[in-house]
């Protein structure tokens, strides 16, 4: 008895070793996001707000393609470490990085030189055209830099380093916080001050990770002879259900938005702009919980120690539950102040907004536990199980449900879309674990 206690102790240990410092790098991030928000709402105003939400989905295809390689890299080294196959993760490093300064490379070459067109693609009207090009034009600079913090943040915290990852997110996301009161708000440079600030920070994330390296704190590195095609296809299998789980945030934002458009209007989407941005906030929140137990259930894993596995899964689960539980419920006791703050002081605008909240983020209640049981399953490299679950919670059942829940409870079935489909996913996928995935 003592010695299973004393087991669960070292592998809570472990967890939270990884865990504190994700959770404050992904503090300073929420509170760079809140600032964002902020400063254009001051600053620029409504226009500004909807332009920063229409140009969220554009991240999202980066941050996949990033996550496609970052995580899948991760995952992949970590088993081979616990196989004993350290000259295949060096392989991994090395195919990795390449493939990523190529994609960020080309993704910045193409959005410098078509960031109107980019623009008018991610639904930019007339009327904040010119303030969605103004937030795109210095990002698009950026983006292989912001490629490259994505995919090293998570390979970085799974060589064993969370604490600098923690150091990259913090210095990285005050540094933009700061940037953005003095670009949007004093020098009023508006929109393209505030895509200023985030290129800036996240360029600064990047050269911090690259420490990693320099100061040969890796356990994994570089390697001549590195192009092995059955690595290369692993790493993206393991890869794929983070990357889709990605893309599905843009794809929800912009589903929603155009149902939003269609059955309520401007208001609601300016609402909804507040709400993405908290999601996104949340989103990363749990994805660090989930990722946090990542290295452990890799590398025990590929050791074959089953026990730590599960013990290390069940960590996560309560951590990531617990929190979607309590964010829930302070979001709906803070609600009010929340729309007054950062929408509207209008009584009809704040009671729209507080229902919004109240029946959305009910979906915070069973996020927590889908995105632990994905990352589990990207974790032991059951790669098809975390991408159907990616893309029915992320993609699948949000485009059937507002097909369907609108059509019979009208707005509040748009704010119900998540929730449902949230709650659909638990279901399924937590009896396929009991079922089909033993350990």
């Amino acid at each position: 008895m003592q010695s299973s206690c004393s087991l669960k102790k070292n592998i809570w240990k472990n967890y939270v070793s990884y865990l504190i410092p994700t959770v404050i790098g992904m503090v300073t991030y929420s509170l760079y996001c809140l600032a964002d928000v902020l400063f254009v709402s001051l600053g620029v105003g409504s226009n500004g707000l909807a332009a920063l939400n229409i140009s969220l989905p554009i991240f999202t295809i980066y941050s996949a393609l990033a996550l496609l390689i970052g995580v899948g890299t991760s995952i992949t080294i970590g088993v081979c470490k616990g196989q004993g196959l350290h000259e295949a993760s060096n392989k991994l490093l090395t195919m990795a990085l390449l493939t990523i300064a190529l994609l960020g490379s080309f993704f910045t070459l193409i959005s410098v030189l078509f960031t109107e067109q980019l623009a008018l693609i991610l639904g930019a009207d007339p009327i904040i055209l010119k303030e969605v090009i103004a937030y795109l034009k210095p990002v698009s600079w950026g983006v292989l830099f912001y490629m490259l913090s994505g995919a090293l943040t998570v390979i970085v915290r799974g060589d064993g380093n969370p604490n600098l990852v923690m150091v990259a997110g913090v210095v990285g996301n005050v540094v933009n916080i700061v940037l953005d009161y003095v670009f949007v708000m004093p020098m009023g440079l508006g929109t393209f001050g505030a895509g200023l600030a985030t290129a800036i920070g996240f360029t600064i994330s990047m050269v911090i990770l690259l420490f990693h390296f320099v100061l040969k704190k890796n356990t994994v590195h570089f390697t001549k002879y590195f192009w092995d095609l059955s690595l290369y296809n692993r790493m993206l299998k393991n890869g794929v259900g983070a990357s889709i789980l990605e893309i599905s945030t843009g794809v929800t934002i912009f589903l929603i938005n155009l149902a939003l458009m269609e059955v309520s209007g401007a208001t609601a989407v300016a609402i909804f702009s507040v709400i993405s941005n908290i999601s996104f906030i949340a989103k990363g929140l749990f994805g660090g919980m989930a990722q946090a137990s990542q290295p452990i259930i890799s590398l025990n894993y590929g050791l074959k120690d089953f026990k730590i596995v599960h013990i290390a899964y069940q960590f996560a689960m309560w951590v990531a539950g617990g929190s979607g539980l309590l964010a829930f419920l302070l979001l709906a006791l803070f609600s009010k102040p929340i729309i007054e703050g950062l929408v509207s002081s209008e009584p009809a605008v704040v009671s729209q907004g507080m229902k919004a909240i109240h029946l959305y983020f009910i979906a915070f209640a069973f996020t927590g536990f889908n995105t632990v049981l994905m990352y589990y399953f990207q974790s032991i490299e059951r790669s098809f199980y975390s991408s159907v679950m990616s893309f029915l919670r992320g993609i699948g059942l949000i485009f059937i449900l507002l097909l369907i829940l609108p059509r019979y409870l009208g707005e509040a079935g748009i704010w119900l879309v998540l929730p449902v489909t949230e709650i659909i996913t638990f279901i399924i996928f937590i009896t396929l674990k009991k079922y089909f995935v033993k350990l």
